[in-house]
Order: structure tokens, then C-alpha cells, then sequence
């Protein structure tokens, strides 16, 4: 599944509603990604602790800033909540633009996702060239924003009324060359939703 993901590209973004099932379909990844390569490090931010133990078998280390990734190299990365390490920040672009570099001097591969679709506007829209969809309203991204021109020119067969829709153990693959559906199986360990109290 990574192999396709990253298929001619070093830094994707996974966009999805709250509750879609992205941090299930990136551990399904990495567990398929594991299944042919035990040896090439994989990094891992912002994923739930319950996550991480479940991911400590296979091998996947957890970071806590980008200042861990500095010496790096030939790796994975996925940043869960890229928002909060100020990549898509105005006020922080030198910063985005050295991670940048960093990921194409040092031959590093990275997904980056977030929770809000609205994190995912035109600063860090610039740098993705490729995107992995989940539920995306149009109404949800951000004015101006390479997503948003993405879920308006897409007119597959996951469209429906203004929004791409896709099943939970679903990724869309959306670039300038093809449209593809990858299936991520479903990771009921990984599901820190279940595990939620029933308030009402």
C-alpha cells in the first residue's frame, strides 16, 4: 500500500473528516509495509499511546518535534497531527520550507494528516503533490487551498453532493495522473473509538 501511496512522491497528504477511520488505514499501512520491509525506520507523531503500543511490534518509533528527525535518513514518516508542529503556519515557512529540504536531501518519505480539514490550507496545500481522501465536504477546506481545488475537480464515482465520500477501511488516491482506491483492512487493536464510554 505505501509502495502506491508514495509511488512518485515524497510528502502526501491523508485528509478525512473526524471518526473516518485515518489513523486505522495509516497502521494497516504500516503493518502491510512490514510484511516486505522489517528494516527501513519508520517515524511516527501524534498517534494515540494506545497506537503506539499496539505499533511498538512492528518495529515503529515515536517522536515527539522535529528536532528528533534531524539526523534521519532513508526513513518513513507520519505526522498524525502535523498541525501541531507549526508546518502550515505562516509565520513558521522557513521552517516548512527546511523540512522540505530535509525530506529531499536525506531520502525521507512522508505522510502527513490531520483531524481538521481546515488545517490543510494553501502554506502546507504547496508542498503535498499527492493526496489521500477520506469524507471531504467542500464547504470544509479552506478557500484558495490546493484541497479544495482537488475535491472540486474531482468528479469520480465517490462524489456525492458538494463531498468525496469513502468507506472507513477506504483511502482515495487523488493526483494529476490517476484516481485509485487503496484498501486498508480494519485494525480493531488500533480502534480507540470503541473503546469510547456510551454517556447517553
Amino acid at each position: 500500500m505505501l509502495k502506491q501511496v508514495f509511488q512518485n512522491a515524497r510528502i502526501v497528504g491523508l485528509v478525512g473528516e473526524k471518526h473516518t477511520g485515518k489513523t486505522n488505514n495509516l497502521v494497516a499501512m504500516i503493518i502491510d509495509y512490514r510484511k516486505k520491509n522489517k528494516e527501513v525506520p519508520i517515524y511516527v507523531y501524534g498517534m494515540p499511546q494506545s497506537v503506539m503500543e499496539y505499533l511498538d511490534r512492528f518495529n515503529v518509533k515515536e517522536i515527539s518535534s522535529l528536532k528528533q528527525l534531524v539526523y534521519k535518513k532513508d526513513c518513513i514518516i507520519i505526522l498524525d497531527e502535523m498541525q501541531k508542529l507549526n508546518l502550515n503556519d505562516r509565520r513558521y515557512k522557513d521552517q516548512l520550507n527546511e523540512f522540505v529540504d530535509f525530506v529531499y536531501h536525506n531520502n525521507v518519505y512522508v505522510i502527513l494528516s490531520s483531524p481538521n480539514i481546515r488545517e490543510f490550507n494553501s502554506v502546507i496545500g504547496g508542498v503535498i503533490e499527492k493526496w489521500l481522501l477520506k469524507n471531504v465536504r467542500i464547504d470544509m477546506c479552506v478557500n484558495g487551498s490546493q484541497l479544495k481545488g482537488v475535491v472540486e475537480e474531482y468528479k469520480g464515482s465517490r462524489k456525492q453532493l458538494g463531498a468525496v465520500k469513502v468507506e472507513p477501511d477506504e483511502i482515495l488516491l487523488v493526483n494529476q495522473d490517476e484516481e485509485r482506491v487503496i484498501h486498508c483492512p480494519y485494525i480493531k487493536e488500533v480502534d480507540t473509538k470503541q473503546k469510547n464510554k456510551e454517556l447517553f
